[in-house]
C-alpha cells in the first residue's frame, strides 16, 4: 500500500499543494459481476467508504483512507489527518469528525484544527463561532474533489477483493491530480 500512496502524493505534489488541508468522506459503490457471485463469495456489503484528504488551494487529492465496514468518521479522520501532518499547516472537517483527542493530537503536531463540534452544550456554540470562517469555509474542495471523481470516473469500483478497490480509488484519484495540474 505504501507504493500505493507514494504514486497519490507524487501526484499531488505535482499540483503544487498549500498547507490548507480539507477532510471529508463519501461512498462508493462496489459494483459485481453477477447476484450470483455475491451469494457465492458471501459478499453482502455493496458500498466502500472512503476518507479523503484535499489540499484547498490545488484541489488535488493527498491522501486516502479506504473501508467497506464503515468506521466512524472521527476512526478513520485520525489516520488520514496524522499521516499528512507535515505537508498541512491547518485541517478543516465537518461535525462528523468533532473529538477531542483529534485536536490534541493534530495541535501537539503543529496543525491547527478547523473542526466544528457537535451541539451539545451552549459553550459549543461558543467554539463554533470562534473558528475562522474563511479557512473553514474552503472545507468545500473535498466534496468538489469528490465529486469531480465521480462525474469523470464513476460512482463505482469495479474489483472484486477490497485491495483491488484500494488501488482503483488511489489511481483514480492519482489521474485526477494529473488533470488538476495540467489546469493550472
Amino acid at each position: 500500500m505504501s507504493v500505493w500512496r507514494g504514486f497519490l502524493r507524487e501526484s499531488a505534489n505535482i499540483c503544487d499543494p498549500g498547507s490548507h488541508g480539507a477532510i471529508d468522506a463519501t461512498f462508493f459503490d462496489r459494483e459485481t459481476a453477477s447476484r450470483h457471485y455475491q451469494h457465492r463469495s458471501d459478499r453482502h456489503i455493496r458500498t466502500l467508504k472512503t476518507t479523503a484528504l484535499v489540499d484547498a488551494d490545488s484541489c488535488a487529492v493527498l491522501d486516502l483512507h479506504c473501508s467497506a465496514h464503515w468506521p466512524h468518521d472521527t476512526q478513520t479522520g485520525r489516520r488520514v489527518a496524522l499521516r499528512n501532518t507535515e505537508e498541512i499547516e491547518s485541517l478543516a472537517g465537518d461535525k462528523g469528525y468533532d473529538d477531542q483527542s483529534l485536536r490534541d493530537a493534530l495541535r501537539s503536531e503543529g496543525v491547527r484544527p478547523l473542526l466544528r463540534h457537535r451541539l451539545f452544550a451552549a459553550y459549543d456554540h461558543a467554539h463554533n463561532a470562534r473558528l475562522d470562517s474563511e479557512l473553514y469555509g474552503q472545507r468545500w474542495m473535498a466534496e468538489t474533489a469528490f465529486s469531480a471523481i465521480k462525474r469523470r470516473f464513476g460512482p463505482a469500483v469495479h474489483p472484486r477483493a477490497w485491495y483491488r478497490e484500494f488501488r482503483e480509488l488511489v489511481l483514480t484519484a492519482t489521474v485526477y491530480n494529473l488533470e488538476q495540474a495540467l489546469k493550472q
